[in-house]
């Protein structure tokens, strides 16, 4: 053969080798990739376990909290069905301040 086939050869020898090794680090790359995404998929797994147990627990109190929940209307109910809390107001306002004006006629001490 020639000097310039043999030359021609070698570079394609060489392109071809240094393609190898290039394709190599690509492949090397990738599965440490894999490698790392397949770690993050199990961590993923892990916190959507541990959330899928928050919401149990969370549910659970719900369940839990339920009958006092029911009540809520019936209370308010009740409380709406008083009557007059003007009345109630005017009474308190009242016994307050006979009790200060009551205070005030004693000398204004806490002895009796």
């Amino acid at each position: 053969m020639s000097t310039v086939t043999e030359n021609d050869l070698k570079e394609l020898k060489d392109l071809i080798i240094s393609n190898h090794k290039v394709l190599e680090t690509k492949l090397t790359s990738l599965e440490t990739r894999l490698t790392s995404l397949e770690k993050g998929q199990t961590d993923l797994k892990d916190k959507l376990t541990g959330i899928d147990k928050q919401l149990g627990m969370v549910e659970t109190r719900l369940e839990d909290w339920k009958p006092a929940i029911d009540k809520i209307p019936d209370l308010a109910e009740k409380v709406g069905e008083l009557k007059n809390w003007r009345q109630f107001v005017i009474i308190t306002l009242t016994a307050t301040i006979s009790g200060v004006l009551g205070w005030f006629l004693r000398g204004g001490n806490l002895k009796p």
